[in-house]
């Protein structure tokens, strides 16, 4: 007797609270992967995670960061996150997968406005006045002279063999400590 192998997997795909082997090892590998992410977070961000009443869950994730990376404690105690992170609901998991996000995107924006500063000073150092000019025009916050100063001495700077890019360095900390981002011009 034969079975028709299309209908035999229409039968135990239904939902009978039956969750495969694959799907339970790639729920604990997301639940790995969101440890590692909180584990690799800065000081600041990591107090910005919502752990709740999972007190032994945060201190396991502040222990992992003490361990020395890609050793064999630091394997287990990932796995003892993911373990305790199981014992989680899944709007708690949510809850952190969320601020992760959050954390995320936030940087994903402040390299974009970084690459930006980059670009412009690279435009200033290439172009000289007349990129000066626009930028003045486009923001008068900006002191001309000091602008002048440093893309000057800036482009000597690129002339010359020895490396040294002090004003380099100097006309883009001008450019980054004048701008406005988008938010403090909200405020």
């Amino acid at each position: 007797m034969q079975q028709d192998h299309n209908n035999f997997y229409d039968e135990t795909d239904a939902d009978d609270g039956w969750v495969s082997r694959s799907s339970r090892k790639r729920h604990s590998h997301s639940l790995r992967d969101i440890g590692k992410k909180i584990v690799s977070l800065s000081e600041s961000e990591f107090n910005r995670i919502p752990f709740g009443d999972h007190d032994s869950f945060r201190e396991a994730c502040l222990n992992a960061k003490r361990l020395k990376p890609r050793s064999e404690e630091l394997r287990r105690e990932f796995l003892h996150i993911e373990s305790l992170m199981r014992t989680l609901d899944e709007n708690e998991v949510a809850a952190i997968n969320t601020a992760l996000e959050a954390i995320q995107s936030k940087c994903v924006a402040g390299n974009a406005v970084f690459h930006k500063l980059e670009e412009l000073r690279d435009n200033l150092i290439r172009e000289g006045i007349p990129a000066i000019n626009r930028l003045i025009g486009e923001h008068p916050e900006y002191d001309r002279q000091k602008l002048r100063n440093l893309t000057t001495k800036a482009q000597a700077e690129m002339g010359r063999p020895d490396g040294d890019r002090r004003f380099y360095r100097e006309l883009f900390k001008y450019l980054r400590d004048s701008v406005r981002t988008p938010s403090e011009n909200a405020e």
